[in-house]
């Protein structure tokens, strides 16, 4: 059992993926913070680390949660 920490780590990634795509995609000019601009910054910068991070987790599951 995951417990309530995964669950709202998983809501807020959600809540937050969702505002950011809102933002960007349906508005001509996106009204960003600075720390929303950083956090965009710092997914696209490490986009190819992430590639191999589910194949990594998969294949060495630590037994947590």
């Amino acid at each position: 059992m995951k417990g309530i920490r995964y669950f709202m780590r998983n809501f807020t990634a959600t809540a937050v993926k969702e505002h950011l795509r809102a933002q960007i995609e349906d508005a001509s000019s996106p009204e960003l913070t600075p720390r929303e601009i950083e956090l965009v910054r710092f997914v696209r910068d490490r986009t190819n680390d992430w590639d191999a991070l589910p194949a990594t987790r998969s294949a060495g599951a630590s037994g947590r949660g």
